[in-house]
């Protein structure tokens, strides 16, 4: 997931926070029950409409923050999850994973930069051995011998 992704997945999963705030909106068994409560999916897909953002990042990490790896959202939403509480605490854990892949990204980036810097270092290295070799002169006529 590119940093962009990441970034517009956090804003997504921020707003179904706010959206999710009590129990007026969650809905079970329907996307929209017509009086403002919407399912797990059904208010990210209306939340993503609103506003732009793209719904895929944020439905990988909610995915990811499944009880049980595998676990579709939608079965999640109408038959294990119990409470508001525990649907908020699902986006929450997958802020949390957001966080975990931005920085995942910031650490290989970091080492990427390092390993770039030795290569570099080494190449001007080398290169600086052939230079000091080459300006040394020829070879003593006893080494070529042997």
């Amino acid at each position: 997931m590119l940093h962009a992704d990441t970034a517009k997945a956090v804003q997504l999963l921020d707003l179904m926070l706010e959206f999710f705030v009590d129990d007026g909106h969650w809905a079970r068994g329907c996307y929209n029950d017509g009086n403002g409560g919407r399912c797990l999916v059904g208010a990210l897909l209306h939340i993503g409409r609103q506003h732009s953002l793209p719904t895929a990042p944020a439905i990988a990490l909610l995915q990811d923050a499944m009880p049980r790896p595998g676990l579709p959202l939608v079965h999640f939403n109408d038959t294990r999850c119990g409470s508001i509480t525990e649907l908020r605490s699902i986006i929450l854990k997958a802020r949390l994973l957001a966080d975990d892949v931005a920085e995942r990204k910031r650490a290989a980036t970091a080492a990427e930069n390092w390993l770039l810097a030795q290569i570099k270092k080494r190449r001007a290295e080398t290169v600086a051995d052939i230079e000091e070799t080459v300006t040394a002169g020829p070879l003593a006529p006893e080494r070529l011998a042997a």
